[in-house]
């Protein structure tokens, strides 16, 4: 009968601080939905992000198109299939992505090197044959590119223009 007793005073002071908790308090140990939404709301306010919805519309509005692309120029952000013919140039911008799907071309390089072969990686000079299905990827804005031996299938990734 003690040993009953001694572990109901036991439980009754260990409950009492649950018991006697206000909600909310740093003793309550249950979270409550006020103190979660007032949390989220401070942190809300601390980052300043009351207007992400309006943010999110100027992004969306932001276009990634350089101001000239003429010369049949042009710019996608998704992978576009362009077919140049025998004796044309496809001429990138610095970044772009060049895949060769189909046909015969070579490297058009500059003074400072060729385009990078990520899937290899090699660095392909001027007058290289591009490998069939291999990511390319031009590193500057310097007239770099390929040229068609024979009717030729890329997939590009960024700004080019094709010149005859």
């Amino acid at each position: 009968m003690k040993k009953i007793l001694i572990i109901t005073l036991i439980l009754t002071f260990a409950l009492t601080t649950v018991i006697f908790a206000a909600p909310g308090d740093s003793n309550d140990p249950i979270v409550v939905l006020s103190y979660l939404n007032d949390r989220l709301t401070s942190l809300i306010k601390d980052y300043h992000l009351e207007d992400i919805k309006g943010m999110k519309e100027k992004v969306d509005n932001l276009s990634g198109k350089p101001s000239d692309t003429t010369g049949g120029g042009s710019t996608s952000t998704a992978l576009e299939v362009v077919e140049i013919k025998d004796g044309e140039k496809i001429i990138c911008g610095n970044g772009t992505e060049l895949i060769l799907r189909g046909g015969k071309a070579t490297v058009v390089g500059s003074e400072l090197g060729g385009l990078a072969n990520v899937t290899m990686g090699k660095d392909f000079v001027s007058g290289m044959e591009l490998v069939p299905n291999n990511l390319f990827i031009v590193p500057r804005d310097d007239g770099r590119g390929a040229y068609a031996d024979k009717y030729a299938i890329f997939m590009v990734r960024g700004t080019y223009k094709v010149v005859k």
